[in-house]
């Protein structure tokens, strides 16, 4: 047998059918008490529990390399629009996979699990290649775009990331400014961290940064003085809490202002109804992306939505 997670599994199955062989099966059956199924002795429903559980992850590992030797991932886009020009100013890219038995799997399904298991890396270079390819087929139907890419926080360690993804992108004859990295401020949370060593040298090599969920964790304005940011990108929950209070609304407002005048752009994430569309005026938001424009949908969807417009955004 080749599958060695299949393996796994026959040789559990075969060890707790010998088991049950060697038990008295008449005294199991009469008996109801779960704890005396295994011949009178105490069954350990825990460390059964856990040899499924370990047999699981086993398997998803699996099926995780698998699934990259297999391209059996694919990325979507969701627009990201320029709320002065209404006008498409670039893309997040995210991640898809397309599991043989289980359909389309959205990234918080499996990624944790990848970076659990130490293949975040191929993944995210997968990402990456895949991103700037589609980069160059737009350019080919003279659609002249940017993307967004997620950084998952296992990567901000790897200290020749900076230079591995402007090799990736140089290679495929584009500038590293079409990139933005987005990074949380949970993954920055700590300043002695070499990440930000990773992030200040991709900065230096031309590759745009973004702070993301900004207004989820606590020291937000913390986060400034660590690293030089291009955008900020406000998250979703912190611009319910500034429609509500008009205290959060005055917050949110000095930081947008602080953002411009340290350089940074600003957007908004997550936006679903023209009640907060109209609002993003009020505290000076630079761009905004959410349902309320487009969900993220394959590039060719892009393709025709972005001739078809213009490149021009009805959010009224």
């Amino acid at each position: 047998m080749a599958d060695p997670v299949l393996r796994a599994i026959l040789v559990v199955i075969l060890a707790r059918f010998r088991e049950m062989l060697s038990t008295d099966t008449e005294a199991a059956l009469t008996n109801a008490n779960p704890a005396s199924i295994d011949g009178g002795k105490d069954y350990k429903f825990s460390e059964h529990e856990s040899s499924v559980e370990a047999i699981a992850q086993l398997r998803l590992e699996h099926e995780l390399e698998l699934a990259i030797k297999n391209d059996e991932f694919l990325l979507h886009f969701q627009p990201i629009v320029d709320l002065r020009t209404a006008h498409i100013a670039g893309f997040e890219a995210l991640i898809r996979w397309r599991h043989p038995e289980h359909g389309f799997l959205g990234p918080l399904e499996f990624l944790p699990e990848a970076e659990a298991f130490e293949l975040i890396g191929p993944i995210s270079e997968f990402v990456l290649f895949e991103a700037a390819s589609q980069l160059n087929r737009w350019a080919d139907q003279d659609l002249d775009l940017n993307v967004c890419i997620n950084l998952a926080s296992s990567q901000l360690n790897n200290p020749v990331l900076a230079h591995n993804y402007k090799r990736i992108v140089r290679k495929l004859g584009l500038e590293p400014n079409r990139f933005t990295f987005e990074v949380t401020e949970r993954d920055i949370a700590n300043s002695e961290a070499p990440h930000l060593l990773v992030l200040s040298e991709m900065r230096d090599l031309g590759f745009r940064v973004s702070l993301d969920d900004f207004g989820v964790a606590v020291a937000s304005l913390g986060a400034f003085e660590q690293l030089p940011f291009d955008e900020i990108k406000i998250h979703a929950s912190a611009l319910q809490r500034a429609q509500q209070d008009p205290v959060a609304l005055k917050v949110l407002a000095a930081v947008t202002g602080l953002a411009h005048n340290l350089g940074m752009s600003v957007c908004a994430e997550g936006v679903e109804d023209p009640e907060t569309y109209r609002f993003l005026s009020s505290i000076s938001c630079d761009k905004m992306q959410g349902y309320l424009i487009s969900e993220a949908v394959m590039p060719d969807i892009i393709k025709k939505v972005y001739r078809a417009s213009g490149a021009e955004v009805d959010v009224a």
